[in-house]
């Protein structure tokens, strides 16, 4: 007697191997869901580059078609909400980022149970012009919060701030600590 224990080497026949009623063998929606998220990030992390891409090339439109409508893009804790939609974002960026170079440092990225995507990251905004290989003025902000959506087929930047408080609050509520 093996107390009910198959012997080294025996396997159960192929056409018994266990399945979920939707025909899946064990693991495998989990492996599907987990390759679905790697591929989300992994798109994501392909739009911030460009991102980054586009508001180093000083073009105001290029930047802006990686903004939602109702962005809320601010530098400092808007208690207001005086800076939300696309327009605020462009006059922002036209007044104080169309003569700069964005560096960013992507530090974390949580994919959301809603589908949206929360980054992490720090930010280094360089000041053009540039004289014997230094830039007018240098700032960074460390952390900056961005949050992504899916809008048609590309992700969208819904919300950012450089603001640290604000930054770090949201961090915290979105569970990035």
């Amino acid at each position: 007697d093996n107390g009910g224990h198959r012997p080294h080497g025996d396997h159960e026949p192929a056409d018994q191997v266990h399945q979920d009623n939707a025909g899946n063998r064990p693991g495998q929606p989990e492996a599907v869901e987990l390759a679905r998220r790697a591929g989300e990030h992994r798109q994501l992390r392909e739009r911030l580059q460009a991102y980054q891409q586009a508001w180093n090339s000083h073009d105001v439109n290029a930047w802006s078609a990686f903004l939602t409508d109702d962005i809320w893009f601010t530098e400092a804790w808007d208690f207001y909400e005086r800076q939300k939609g696309r327009t605020s974002a462009v006059n922002l960026f036209k007044s104080n980022f169309a003569e700069s170079e964005l560096k960013l440092d992507i530090a974390k990225v949580r994919m959301m149970p809603d589908g949206t995507a929360t980054v992490a990251m720090k930010e280094v905004v360089s000041h053009l012009p540039k004289t014997d290989g230094k830039y007018k003025a240098v700032f960074e902000s460390d952390p900056v919060i961005s949050r992504w959506r899916r809008e048609g087929t590309g992700w969208k930047m819904f919300f950012y701030t450089s603001d640290k408080g604000w930054a770090l609050a949201e961090l915290k509520k979105d569970g990035m600590h």
